[in-house]
């Protein structure tokens, strides 16, 4: 398309050198050109000339300039420029679309605050906003995970009577989604067909996604059924989606019943069948589909079951690529299988996929496991010729493990402590399954594991989301008679909470109030004394559940845990973004007396 712009620019400047005047009818379509190709000045040159040839320039020419900017980046010009808006003679219903596209700009920055401010300005100009100006509103709100605000919008919308489009109800079930809410997310599917607003595939996988994590089959299999009585088929990202939200929660089996197709013959694999499914409704699995099923099976310690998957893929003609590679080492060295995982990694570099640093760090870890320093050092020279540079992973992974084998070969048992720094190292390497075995052969040495080796694995599974192994983690420290400290359940807390799990949260946080220990001392050199509350009162916060909140942090004070400049701020942010501005002014005098400073954003409410 840059061509004709080119083209349209050069023609222009044949004209003038043939000495024909430029008008109003061509400058504004050499503003255009400019505006196209990213030229903003020269767009604003032209602008000038405009100007100075007494020429009256329309909302059309606004617009265009005002667009360029904001496709630059330029949106503090934009809005500045829009200032002129008023002495153009422009009359307000002619630039709403000029509004629209400022917003969209400052949406796309993260200024969703100020595109709000600038719906409340358009109103009292008595600009009619449409449903792009709030769809983009309420699209900067989900970005911003402030869904709460977009659902207020929604119903101010509505309200207004104007109708919401499809891409209003996908970026609020997008947003809803994003928190865990598929019911409130399921409701508005339904009202959206009730309102003859046609849902598209785009809809349907964002709350597949979101109800595959949650692992409700039945749930997932009806919207599926919806889409087929819309005469929607799923297309590769659905099935994909599917296959990777139930492998993650371990249900690889319910993930084939969706599709209804195992096979009586149980030489067929299931994934061969999920496959054939696919390739039925006119999908073809690609390099995604068959990576999410390989890196399942190999969690699943199924490697012979997804090496088979791999030679299948290969016969597809569908090429791996590092991702599938690196499923594939990990899951053979996880079996001491370092010699076939070795064989893959010539294999990648064979087809030109380069191996990267967590392909090379887990053959390391896995040949010294066995004590081969001299191929672990081999492995190394590899990556020097690569180009591969070894982090602190790789080092003290090599040094790390060749040390604790040293100290077994001379006959001197690794103890508590011993395993403890070595399981730090694979829960900071994201190697929570490698710290999982170090924790069990632990146990199987005979050495009992303290709050330390508890806390690290429980934390480490945490940043991974793997929250139903923290807890099952959790419960047994109780029943090896170890008494969680607050350390452990400030972990858990902040893990269920960025999970959305309040329910369990709270359930959580009573449980240790109910115990001797009270969230008002300094451990491991990590003040959690007004931690801990935070957590709570942040998470109730952007749930909108306000009065709880404040219950929370009264409770905090009744407990002696003062709170501190960043709870302040936190609550009072919350109010403020709910716009209970009475209770926040409380908070704010109540902040001052205690000589904390709030926030630019909390203090200029």
């Amino acid at each position: 398309m840059g061509q004709y712009y080119d083209a349209v620019i050069s023609l222009s400047r044949q004209m003038e050198l043939a000495g024909l005047s430029p008008d109003i009818y061509t400058l504004p379509i050499l503003i255009n050109c400019f505006s196209h190709l990213q030229r903003v000045d020269l767009a604003f040159s032209v602008f000038s000339k405009i100007i100075k040839l007494g020429l009256q320039p329309d909302v059309v020419t606004f617009n265009t300039l005002i667009n360029g900017l904001c496709k630059v980046g330029k949106f503090a010009q934009a809005v500045e420029f829009f200032g002129n808006f008023e002495a153009s003679g422009c009359q307000p219903d002619v630039y709403t679309y000029t509004y629209n596209t400022i917003m969209n700009g400052l949406c796309k920055i993260g200024e969703t605050t100020a595109a709000a401010e600038l719906l409340k300005k358009m109103e009292e100009a008595g600009c009619h906003p449409n449903v792009v100006t709030y769809s983009t509103i309420i699209d900067g709100l989900r970005k911003d995970r402030r869904v709460n605000e977009a659902l207020d919008i929604f119903s101010y919308m509505k309200a207004k009577r104007i109708s919401p489009d499809i891409f209003t109800y996908n970026s609020l079930i997008q947003g809803l989604c994003n928190f865990r809410r598929w019911k409130e997310a399921s409701a508005l599917l339904n009202e959206m067909m009730s309102l003859n607003i046609m849902p598209n595939i785009v809809t349907f996988n964002v709350l597949v996604d979101a109800i595959c994590k949650e692992g409700k089959v039945s749930e997932a299999q009806g919207v599926l059924k919806t889409m087929d009585k819309l005469g929607l088929q799923p297309d590769v990202v659905t099935f994909n989606t599917l296959i990777n939200g139930l492998c993650k929660v371990g249900k690889f089996a319910q993930a084939v019943e969706f599709f209804d197709n195992f096979e009586a013959n149980r030489e067929t694999t299931a994934a061969a069948g999920l496959f054939k499914k696919m390739e039925g409704a006119g999908c073809q699995p690609n390099v995604v589909t068959y990576t999410v099923l390989i890196d399942s099976l190999c969690k699943d310690k199924l490697v012979n079951e997804a090496l088979d998957i791999f030679s299948y893929m290969k016969a597809k003609r569908i090429s791996p690529d590092i991702f599938t590679y690196n499923s594939l080492i990990q899951g053979l060295c996880n079996f001491r299988r370092w010699k076939e995982a070795s064989a893959l990694l010539n294999e990648m570099m064979s087809l030109n996929i380069m191996p990267n640093i967590v392909t090379f760090n887990v053959l390391v870890d896995a040949i010294c496991k066995e004590g081969k320093v001299s191929e672990a050092q081999g492995v190394l020279k590899t990556m020097d010729k690569m180009g591969v540079e070894p982090d602190a992973v790789t080092y003290t992974l090599f040094e790390a493990r060749k040390l604790f084998d040293d100290m077994i070969t001379k006959g001197c048992k690794p103890d508590v402590i011993s395993y403890n720094i070595l399981i730090k190292g694979y829960c900071k390497a994201k190697r929570i399954d490698e710290a999982k075995q170090l924790f069990n052969e632990m146990i199987h040495q005979g050495l009992s594991p303290d709050n330390i080796s508890y806390n690290t694995l429980i934390h480490g599974l945490c940043q991974l989301g793997r929250l139903k192994e923290a807890q099952d983690l959790f419960k047994n420290m109780h029943t090896n008679g170890i008494l969680p400290d607050l350390f452990t359940y400030s972990i858990l807390l902040d893990g269920l909470c960025k999970q959305g799990y309040l329910g369990k949260a709270f359930g959580l946080f009573r449980a240790m109030q109910s115990t001797y220990l009270k969230p008002n001392v300094v451990m491991y050199n990590i003040l959690i004394d007004a931690d801990i509350y935070t957590t709570i009162i942040n998470a109730l916060c952007k749930e909108g559940l306000l009065d709880e909140a404040l219950e929370a942090f009264r409770n905090m004070e009744e407990d002696g845990c003062h709170p501190d400049e960043f709870s302040y701020n936190v609550i009072i942010r919350g109010f403020l973004q709910h716009k209970d501005e009475s209770t926040a002014a409380q908070l704010i005098g109540e902040m001052r007396d205690s000589g904390f400073v709030a926030e630019v954003g909390t203090a200029t409410w």
